[in-house]
């Protein structure tokens, strides 16, 4: 997919902005400040329904306006994922309301938005991937899943409902094991689905890691990525929940299920993140994110739009370099930020790109 344009008003500091946007590479450059990072929200909300900076829409809307709203054209090179263009609109509102269109409908559903504009975000925040909770390294794989799988969303939308449902009873004040077992059958059937995909998903997407993490580094010894499903190995899940029952009396919540699962990357036998330079990290976390695009290319003939923040940022002219080139080899659409238009000039050598000058909140082809 590729976005063929973009509009956008009264989000942060950006003026009212119309952009006409290079196929394969874009890059933003200014002094910081001036609205680079921005203009990738904007992407991402038109992409997502939300910002990757702030999670209230009163933080990303201009002082003294009531909404913001980011519109662009959507097209695709194979017929067979999108017809034709299609434009995608998305307006957030003080009150917190969230108006979306695709096409010429109304769209009530985030989910459509995000299979029509498949977005992949590096950014300073990417590094969590590997070093804050499970739940972004969970995040990391449903999101292969989501967009691979389409049986996959609502199974996990009803064995979020069930959930919720079995930790209410646990929590409530005359809580009896009746109540809270009520929940069991569905919890598990569900449950063992989703583990069920997601092992099945990490063993497609583990090779592709291997080769694209080879184009961007170096490494001496075998990368490996492991699985904890969020119960005892020795145990089915449906065994785990019995045996679980009054910890999770004691703790107020579920204590064992797919909820709890976590990824963890080894160089050899050592944590990646106890291994790797900070630059190191960050290609690392590329190669992830450029595997995930491959994986959902190869399944269902869709490209990636990457959404890179600061580029230079940890990384020296060779490794800019590489990870540009990994990058345009995907075939997908980059959007790229940066400061330092003196680096780009020889990251970008013989390369076809747009370039954008970010000032003060305008743009300036």
């Amino acid at each position: 997919m590729q976005l063929n344009s973009l509009s956008l008003s009264h989000l942060r500091n950006l003026h009212a902005i119309q952009l006409e946007l290079n196929p394969q590479l874009n890059i933003f450059w200014g002094e910081n400040g001036g609205g680079k990072t921005s203009l990738l929200e904007a992407v991402h909300v038109l992409g997502t329904g939300r910002s990757f900076r702030a999670s209230q829409s009163r933080q990303i809307i201009t002082f003294g306006q009531g909404v913001c709203r980011v519109s662009g054209v959507v097209s695709s090179h194979n017929p067979e994922t999108l017809a034709s263009p299609v434009r995608l609109g998305v307006e957030r509102a003080l009150s917190g309301t969230i108006k979306m269109r695709v096409g010429e409908q109304d769209c009530h559903s985030i989910a459509t938005l995000a299979q029509t504009l498949p977005l992949q975000l590096i950014n300073s925040e990417s590094y969590d991937l590997l070093e804050a909770s499970p739940q972004l390294r969970r995040q990391f794989l449903d999101w292969a899943l989501f967009h691979v799988e389409h049986s996959f969303y609502p199974t996990w939308q009803r064995f979020k409902r069930v959930l919720e449902q079995r930790n209410a009873a646990i929590k409530a004040m005359n809580a009896n094991t009746a109540g809270i077992r009520a929940w069991d059958k569905e919890l598990i059937e569900t449950g063992e689905e989703i583990d069920s995909a997601r092992r099945a998903i990490l063993q497609e997407l583990s090779p592709i890691f291997s080769e694209t993490l080879k184009s961007l580094l170096s490494l001496t010894k075998e990368t490996v990525v492991q699985y904890s499903s969020g119960w005892g190995e020795e145990d089915s899940l449906a065994q785990a929940i019995e045996k679980s029952l009054e910890r999770d009396r004691a703790w107020g919540y579920t204590t064992m299920g797919p909820q709890r699962a976590d990824l963890e990357f080894l160089i050899g036998k050592v944590p990646a993140k106890n291994l790797l330079s900070r630059g190191q990290l960050k290609l690392f976390i590329c190669s992830l994110l450029m595997a995930r695009a491959i994986l959902l290319y190869r399944r269902q003939g869709r490209r990636c739009v990457f959404l890179v923040d600061d580029l230079n940022s940890e990384l020296d002219h060779k490794a800019s370099e590489r990870l540009i080139e990994a990058l345009l080899n995907l075939g997908g659409q980059v959007l790229v930020t940066s400061i330092d238009s003196a680096h780009l000039t020889k990251v970008l050598r013989g390369k076809e790109y747009s370039l954008f000058q970010v000032e003060a909140g305008n743009i300036f082809s």
